[in-house]
């Protein structure tokens, strides 16, 4: 790890690219939870867990608050288009297209490196069936 610091803060170096200590976070693993063996010209701030690129990060290697934060800001999206969930004129196709398109993107993005575990798959289950439930519009 020290090796791969060091040269990153050399090749940014070549083209006057710096390290903003104030931004720089870093996240060990269970495995490597020492970084006592780290030297840099900047203090890194060591956290267990931070958002990035759209998806919550932790040291244990969790999933729980990324999709406890999926299933939040899928019910928000989903609150938005209930008008569209209740109109009748719209076929239940062109809602399910919708639904897919909308809600199961917002959903699942970065899902494919979720370490599920059966607690968290029910809950994005029972999310699902819910959503799709108000869709049909079944009590």
């Amino acid at each position: 790890m020290q090796q791969t610091i060091s040269t990153l803060t050399k090749e940014a170096n070549k083209v006057v690219l710096y390290i903003n200590a104030e931004k720089c976070k870093m996240i060990t693993t269970s495995v490597w939870s020492d970084r006592s063996d780290i030297q840099a010209a900047v203090s890194v701030t060591k956290v267990d867990n931070f958002f990035y690129l759209g998806s919550y990060l932790s040291s244990n290697g969790s999933c729980e608050k990324d999709v406890k934060v999926r299933i939040g800001k899928t019910a928000a999206v989903f609150g938005k288009m209930r008008r569209i969930w209740k109109k009748d004129n719209i076929s239940l196709r062109v809602k399910t297209r919708l639904y897919e398109a909308i809600i199961l993107s917002t959903l699942l993005y970065a899902a494919d490196v979720w370490p599920l575990t059966a607690t968290l798959t029910e809950r994005l289950d029972a999310a699902h069936h819910s959503w799709q439930k108000s869709m049909l519009g079944i009590s």
